[in-house]
């Protein structure tokens, strides 16, 4: 593998990887106020049990508003089915090299076109992920801030480790 392979490859890698967690912690964020609120309902006893379950329900429509209000602004849906979209081909492209290489005879053959299909894959993926978080996020353009800045460091691990 070149030199330059060997970079994009491994910042193909990286940012997905660093997306992937980003997501995960995004998607988490949100679901923090439902975890506290459940754990609170299951360990509620005696008469108080209504005024947990109200308290439950409050904090799922409150979430439930929040994502509403995200969702209303400007170029939401746009960025989320746009998104959706292009990690969808993100996962196509990312198994198109392997499955290659699976029903080969000549596995080897097939090595350049896996590395082409999985750093494609990651471009899509990682947009798509981008456009996702930006959908529901309050501040836009901080959301595509953090997203460049995971692509460097993708890049900066890339360019260190050669």
């Amino acid at each position: 593998m070149t030199a330059l392979a060997h970079i994009v490859s491994v910042v193909a890698i990286w940012t997905l990887m660093l997306f992937g967690v980003r997501f995960a912690v995004s998607a988490g964020h949100w679901l923090v106020p439902c975890g506290g609120a459940l754990w609170h309902l299951a360990r509620c006893r005696g008469p108080n049990k209504s005024e947990c379950r109200a308290a439950f329900r409050a904090t799922i429509a409150q979430l439930h508003a929040d994502l509403v209000s995200a969702i209303k602004t400007p170029w939401s849906a746009t960025l989320l089915f746009g998104g959706s979209v292009l990690i969808g081909l993100g996962y196509f492209f990312g198994s198109a090299g392997d499955a290659a290489r699976l029903v080969s005879a000549q596995p080897d053959h097939w090595i350049a076109f896996d590395v082409a299909t999985d750093c494609t894959a990651s471009v899509f993926a990682t947009t798509g992920m981008s456009f996702v978080l930006a959908a529901f996020s309050r501040h836009r353009t901080a959301s595509f801030l953090v997203s460049g800045v995971l692509i460097l460091t993708g890049l900066g691990i890339g360019v260190s480790t050669l």
